[in-house]
């Protein structure tokens, strides 16, 4: 993955948006790097997605690790929710360079529609 963006914003579309979000684990993500203002090691955030699971409260589990790494931090960093250093496995979610704010609007508004149809 990438280690440096453009400066540009990213336009995310509403599938990009359902696509990214539709993994709980990739939303307790986020949420649990919105308390982080520096950057974090893939470690770390494994450790603490893992103290949320009963089974793996002591230690860090295996396949949070692989598919955070593989999977959830890549596709993030796709989306440009934050950037992920693969080859130093680090995170950073401060140079967030999506529109996400107009990209959740949009969701919203196909929900409105789906709602308004049913």
């Amino acid at each position: 993955m990438s280690t440096k963006r453009p400066s540009n914003r990213h336009d995310v579309s509403t599938d990009e948006i359902f696509d990214v979000l539709g993994e709980k684990r990739r939303r307790t993500l986020l949420t649990e790097l919105c308390s982080h203002s520096d950057s974090i090691t893939l470690f770390a955030l494994a450790d603490k997605l893992s103290q949320t699971d009963a089974n793996h409260e002591e230690t860090i589990d295996d396949e949070v690790l692989v598919t955070l790494h593989h999977v959830d931090l890549p596709k993030l960093d796709d989306a440009g929710l934050l950037t992920y250093d693969s080859s130093h496995q680090v995170v950073r979610f401060d140079s967030v360079t999506t529109d996400f704010g107009a990209a959740l609007e949009d969701v919203e508004l196909a929900l409105d529609s789906i709602r308004d149809a049913l």
